[in-house]
């Protein structure tokens, strides 16, 4: 009898998260430099008319560039394991209709496999923007429950995974740094194991930690084996090919691809 040939698994591509956050800044700014030009330029006409001008928001239009181009790095990384999966918060059924998520893997035979929901605070509202990153955590939090519920409720056996990002200041701001209080708040968001758990909660949370110039990038994940300081920085972070292995674990877990002959495992 001829022996069956075990199937080919090839090592992660993900690339260098340094490389990722620094394409997604630099991409970022460019467009915030760019919109911001052209809203000048309209309140230059608006003036010139008598019309009322408008304020051009650079926090809301920095996070709302830099959730699009994180997200595309981040599914270029997961693409190798994820064929198919997409960025850009494009719509996913859920129990209300249609809801935009900023990542989604999905399959005719499952649906829904994988969604990832990225939140940000960029900007400090203390020390001219380098302290105090820790407004609209309530908001934030119910975001994300009202998303994880919807989808859940209609796809249960989906994994989710929320990601927080803050600049590295959040870590060193306070005596209880901005970074550990986020953390402490979304706690009771992650840890969602088994399909029947409460919905409002996601399978996997984490924080992502950068530096603003683009030369750094890691992932702080909640309930993880890494302790949460009260200040200073975590003392090990995920990479990017990391992020990518802890989701695709837990994905594989939920849809029970996880049985591995020795020798045979997925190097990921």
């Amino acid at each position: 009898m001829a022996k069956r040939q075990p199937p080919l698994r090839g090592k992660s591509e993900a690339p260098d998260g340094r490389a990722a956050i620094a394409r997604a800044l630099e991409r970022t700014r460019q467009n915030i430099e760019q919109k911001k030009a052209a809203r000048n330029a309209r309140n230059a006409q608006l003036t010139a008319a008598g019309r009322r001008t408008k304020e051009f928001k650079s926090d809301l239009s920095f996070a709302i560039y830099f959730a699009k181009y994180i997200g595309e790095e981040i599914a270029s990384a997961l693409e190798p394991h994820f064929p198919g999966v997409r960025s850009g918060e494009n719509p996913s059924q859920s129990v209300r209709g249609p809801k935009r998520v900023d990542l989604s893997y999905s399959t005719p035979e499952i649906g829904l496999g994988l969604a990832v929901s990225f939140k940000s605070v960029h900007v400090g509202e203390e020390e001219g923007g380098h302290a105090d990153f820790v407004h609209n955590m309530k908001r934030n939090d119910e975001e994300l429950r009202v998303e994880a519920t919807a989808h859940h409720l209609r796809q249960p056996y989906a994994v989710m995974a929320a990601i927080l990002f803050l600049p590295f200041e959040a870590c060193e701001d306070f005596e209880t740094s901005s970074f550990a209080s986020w953390v402490e708040y979304l706690w009771p968001l992650k840890g969602r194991d088994e399909p029947e758990d409460a919905p409002d909660r996601f399978e996997l949370v984490f924080i992502g930690l950068y530096a603003r110039d683009g030369s750094d990038l890691g992932f702080y994940e909640l309930g993880g084996p890494v302790k949460c300081p009260r200040t200073g920085r975590p003392r090990n972070m995920l990479t990017l090919a990391d992020l990518v292995r802890r989701l695709k674990v837990t994905y594989d877990h939920r849809n029970a691809r996880d049985f591995f002959f020795q020798g045979e495992e997925p190097e990921i």
